[in-house]
């Protein structure tokens, strides 16, 4: 059995009533009053604004029908971000570079101060290294703008990547 949403089904009969009593509204005050000029316009209406009722109730059922398909979690947020967990757990991906808009803003992270980027074999995922420290710094570009990653934020993550760095590094 289907699970409807109350709302849209509410909406959906707002939507009928008013198109139909629109329709009789209409056919009544002109036949009535003889006002012919008046039907055209008032049933126009009256199905405009039924229309957009119902299609009202139809975007909140097909939002409702997606809802439903979601993996159901305590955190809801993990629905709709990126999963880290499958960043840690996939094989290293190879072979890609940071975009030239990409470097301008991890630059913008960094001001005043000389960098070097490095691709990681995790795409989205840059070291950092800054002119003047030993220690590296993990980027991630694969949002709307870039992101510190640190062994506070994302252990796993920063040191699996950290890993990969010093064994290319003794290599």
């Amino acid at each position: 059995m289907e699970i409807q949403n109350s709302v849209a089904k509410v909406l959906r009969i707002i939507g009928i009533v008013v198109m139909i009593g629109g329709f009789i509204i209409a056919l009544v005050s002109g036949t009535s009053h003889g006002h012919w000029s008046l039907i055209l316009p008032a049933l126009f209406s009256s199905f405009v604004t039924g229309m957009i009722f119902i299609g009202f109730s139809e975007v909140i059922d097909l939002l409702h029908k997606i809802h439903l398909q979601l993996p159901q979690n305590n955190n809801s947020a993990i629905a709709l971000s990126k999963n880290k967990d499958d960043v840690n757990q996939q094989q290293p991906q190879k072979d890609w570079q940071p975009s030239l808009q990409d470097l301008e803003d991890i630059q913008e992270l960094y001001p005043g101060q000389k960098i070097r980027v490095q691709a990681t074999p995790y795409e989205d995922y840059c070291i950092v290294h800054v002119e003047g420290k030993e220690h590296i710094e993990v980027v991630e570009i694969g949002g709307f703008k870039p992101k510190k990653i640190t062994a506070d934020s994302e252990p796993e993550l920063f040191n699996k990547i950290q890993n990969w760095y010093n064994n290319l590094a003794s290599s």
